[in-house]
């Protein structure tokens, strides 16, 4: 056989050698991506900026109407409690209630939900237990009350940065939301406005009754959310 007849012999085939070769699949987006990293970033510098206001932040609370009221005081109690252990409560019955029901997309939404609480947590109680924050109720008129390692040593009134229940309150509502919008359910039309809204009446609850200051929480709100984007991203790829 000629060089020539060898060559046009080759040309021909190439469309079929090219049709037996894998095609790779095209690259996955990380499951923490530079727009998380954005939040929290955004979070962290605001939080700088801001503490030299918080110590006028937390003296809101002793104006009127709010001054000495016990029923202001019980209404953000509340929301404290709904927004922080209570979302635990809600992620453990959408998880129960889908899987007595049978409804798997319930269940997978209260499993997110949960996995976003325990992700964002974890990361809030080694910040706090590293930054070791003092907070409003040991001093209001100090919230520069910093001391390096002080929260895993001195306890409960050293964890102020960042708000634990802000955290989870923040999780649960950017989980669910994320499930939601990613199944295409109306629900998250009604959905996110109410669950957002608690999550941000937990910020200011926590900030009322002096468990937190304001930068606390504008912190916790970042790692919440992260964290709720994160473990809905992952569901989305393990379905």
């Amino acid at each position: 056989m000629s060089a020539r007849s060898l060559v046009l012999l080759a040309l021909a085939a190439a469309p079929a050698w090219a049709q037996t070769e894998p095609v790779a699949p095209p690259p996955q987006e990380p499951i923490f991506r530079t727009a998380d990293a954005a939040i929290l970033g955004a979070a962290l510098a605001g939080s700088a900026l801001l503490v030299k206001y918080d110590v006028r932040i937390t003296a809101w609370k002793g104006y009127p109407p709010f001054q000495n009221s016990a029923r202001v005081r019980k209404t953000f109690e509340n929301f404290a409690y709904l927004g922080g252990p209570g979302s635990l409560v809600i992620d453990a019955a959408l998880w129960g209630g889908g899987r007595i029901a049978k409804n798997r997309d319930l269940a997978t939404d209260g499993e997110t939900a949960f996995e976003a609480a325990a992700i964002s947590g974890a990361v809030t109680f080694l910040i706090k237990g590293v930054v070791g924050r003092a907070r409003p109720l040991v001093d209001s008129t100090r919230a520069d009350n910093f001391k390096l390692g002080r929260g895993f040593t001195d306890g409960y009134n050293y964890q102020s940065f960042p708000s634990g229940h802000t955290t989870a309150a923040f999780a649960l509502a950017t989980a669910i939301t994320s499930r939601l919008g990613e199944r295409k359910n109306t629900s998250v039309r009604w959905a996110a406005p109410v669950l957002f809204s608690v999550a941000t009446l937990t910020d200011i609850a926590r900030v009322y009754t002096h468990d937190h200051w304001a930068t606390d929480c504008l912190m916790g709100a970042a790692i919440g959310t992260v964290g709720g984007l994160v473990a809905a991203r992952w569901h989305e790829r393990h379905p």
